[in-house]
């Protein structure tokens, strides 16, 4: 049994309770509206956790994740919309997309904004460098000290919040909107490194790596003197009125069967073919999360 089985079977059967008793009919109108209607997915476009094939399908451990519930739901029109990572919640928040599926690291001013599921990961966060990483730069706190060194980060992501933490200052960050022009700010040597999670760099490293001439600066797992652990999980509005009470409903169904996937070992499988392993489970729950931070 690995971390990710051992923590959702934890909580499975409370989610199926929650269920049995939650399923209100405003719950079942929003699934019959889906039905109906399709779902929007928002996703930011990169691996591992959602992103387009050549083929034109959509994949990705977050992606993968919504199919299978939603294809339990009974909910198979889907269409995905890609945008720019700091788009995801607001685009929740004024009704553009249903659900984000873009590993989204859940934390309490998110919490403010959108519902969340439980996480289905838990990890650090790494960068990528020019290949032989010619400044020897490895963690957040190499880039404080460097002299001219520089950071890309996405806009709105958690990355710029662990830098700042780590003690980089904002002069020495370069905000950037998608996984391209980050790398692109390495290359052109505008920025000596560009961070995401461990698994999206570690993506990055794997399928381009060597084309390109860039490699990982390692996972970072301390921030600030204390460990760190990410957790991702799929976001979905908290609506207004009387639509709060019908989507708080959904994500409740939502989390009970992605709680059966996890127990079940079918997402330690799926997750398997992007490098997810049992260290990589989740180790706090979103309540605790949603409370506390990172």
């Amino acid at each position: 049994m690995n971390g990710v089985t051992r923590f959702m079977g934890a909580f499975a059967l409370a989610a199926g309770a929650a269920l049995s008793t939650m399923a209100t009919a405003q719950d079942m109108s929003l699934i019959e509206k889906f039905k109906t209607d399709g779902v929007r997915v928002g996703i930011a476009g990169y691996a591992p956790y959602g992103y387009k094939q050549v083929d034109g399908s959509f994949t990705g451990e977050q992606v993968e994740v919504v199919q299978h519930v939603l294809s339990e739901m009974g909910i198979t029109d889907i269409e995905y919309i890609a945008m720019d990572f700091g788009a995801l919640i607001p685009s929740q928040v004024a009704g553009r997309i249903d659900l984000a599926a873009a590993g989204i690291y859940i934390r309490p001013e998110r919490c403010e904004q959108v519902l969340f599921s439980e996480p289905t990961f838990g990890q650090g966060a790494a960068y990528v460098v020019k290949t032989g990483n010619p400044k020897g730069l490895n963690n957040f706190k190499d880039i404080a000290a460097t002299d001219g060194a520089v950071l890309a980060v996405l806009a709105g992501g958690t990355e710029e919040d662990l830098a700042k933490r780590d003690g980089v200052p904002d002069e020495k960050l370069l905000k950037v909107s998608d996984k391209a022009a980050g790398i692109a700010a390495v290359l052109s040597g505008r920025a000596d490194g560009f961070a995401l999670s461990a698994f999206a760099i570690a993506d990055i490293a794997r399928t381009a790596g060597e084309l390109i001439g860039v490699e990982s600066s390692g996972s970072i797992t301390e921030i600030a003197g204390e460990i760190y652990k990410g957790h991702g999980a799929i976001s979905f509005p908290k609506g207004t009125g009387d639509d709060m009470a019908a989507f708080a409903a959904f994500r409740d169904q939502f989390d009970a069967i992605q709680a059966d996937y996890m127990a079940s070992g079918g997402y330690a499988e799926m997750a398997a073919a992007w490098g997810f392993g049992p260290a990589d489970g989740p180790a706090l729950d979103m309540n605790t999360l949603c409370a506390g931070g990172l």
